[in-house]
């Protein structure tokens, strides 16, 4: 082991996070190394004009085995982080600290190091292994890389592995308990409250957006497998779109939402959506080309089958208040409703202005239009 005194460099401390110069500072810290340590670390961690590259592939290249790279590595990191602290490396590092500390203790590295570049204006996205290079070399922090079940991620010592499971195992079992999206709020107090460990309500929210069966939306926190989460069919990606949007879409700028989000490589065209919104009951046709869900109070059926509906109870009602009923089911014209009004035999005039459900004509009646009747149907692909 070295016993090489810290190396100090010119900087001023006062000009802290303005003033860092990262990759000049890394490269005048790896003065300290040895040729091969060095390299390794060059290789290893992405740095200089060096590519990220496997113990294996850096053994070959020296002729020796993994473990001994993997040992030599080691070793030259123990190096770096005696002489770090004389560096103004140091201001990244507690920068990097005060955000991870504000989300808990733990935080998602490609989150962390969005806020980084954000805070330390001298630090370029050219940088960002250098940057990493330098959170490695804090004594305080540990460095997690990608696994199975969490995301890379940065966390201090105090913060165990150990913790991270039982925080992301509890989570995932509440959420599989209830079935359905929670706040996050409310899902951070109940892991607190079930784990019976002092805990911060922020540290659970960071230990459950690192764990892969986990996915944070817009209404809350949810399991990945779950449909309404990760939708895997076309009519679940639909209606995926229109609770999201929490409005009527024309069914090609369904298509195109569909396209933007991403959700796998299948390919999408305004057809097949159209087709899908058609054949499903989920989704009621309010306008020429226009869906909204059942859920949100539509209807299916005809403008005719809204309006008799409407007059189900048994009330007379006058035209205009029939149109404004009608108009909160579908985006029509006010002439069509009044052509309904004029010739489905299922509705009667009374005094001209004022209308009924004809006798024998029940609600669940479909509508049988006669001709020059108007009614509104799915349009076909160019409506």
């Amino acid at each position: 082991m070295s016993t090489e005194p810290p190396i100090s460099f010119s900087s001023q401390a006062s000009a802290a996070n303005q003033s860092i110069k990262i990759k000049e500072t890394i490269e005048k810290l790896m003065l300290v190394l040895s040729e091969k340590e060095k390299f390794i670390i060059q290789n290893r961690f992405s740095v200089g004009a060096s590519g990220k590259n496997t113990l294996e592939a850096i053994g070959q290249h020296f002729g020796v085995t993994r473990e001994r790279i993997r040992q030599i590595e080691k070793n030259a990191i123990k190096k770096l982080k005696r002489n770090a602290f004389a560096t103004n490396l140091k201001f990244v590092n507690e920068t990097a600290k005060t955000i991870i500390k504000k989300e808990g203790g733990l935080m998602l590295d490609k989150k962390l190091v969005e806020q980084l570049l954000v805070m330390l204006k001298n630090i370029e996205d050219s940088e960002i292994n250098e940057l990493k290079l330098s959170l490695t070399l804090d004594p305080e922090l540990t460095r997690a890389y990608n696994t199975l079940q969490f995301e890379p991620h940065w966390r201090f010592n105090e913060v165990g592995l150990e913790l991270v499971r039982k925080i992301s195992n509890e989570g995932v079992q509440v959420l599989e308990s209830k079935k359905e999206i929670i706040s996050g709020e409310v899902l951070a107090k109940k892991l607190c409250e079930n784990l019976g460990q002092k805990i911060s309500e922020s540290l659970a929210l960071s230990v459950l957006e690192i764990d892969k069966r986990i996915k944070f939306v817009k209404e809350g926190i949810g399991l990945k497998d779950w449909r309404n989460i990760n939708p895997k069919t076309l009519r679940d990606k639909i209606h995926f779109i229109l609770d999201k949007e929490n409005k009527p879409l024309h069914f090609r700028e369904i298509a195109q939402k569909i396209r933007d989000c991403l959700f796998d490589n299948k390919r999408i065209n305004f057809q097949a959506v159209h087709n899908e919104l058609i054949r499903n009951e989920r989704f009621v046709l309010i306008g020429r080309g226009l869906y909204a869900l059942e859920k949100w109070g539509y209807k299916p059926g005809t403008v005719g089958d809204v309006i008799a509906k409407i007059l189900s109870d048994g009330k007379t009602r006058t035209r205009e208040e029939i149109m404004k009923e009608v108009l909160k089911q579908r985006f029509v014209k006010k002439i069509t409703i009044y052509l309904n009004l004029k010739n489905d035999r299922r509705v009667q005039s009374l005094n001209g202005d004022r209308y009924r459900l004809a006798k024998g004509a029940g609600s669940k009646m479909k509508s049988r239009m006669p001709k020059g009747a108007i009614a509104l149907q799915a349009v076909p692909q160019e409506a």
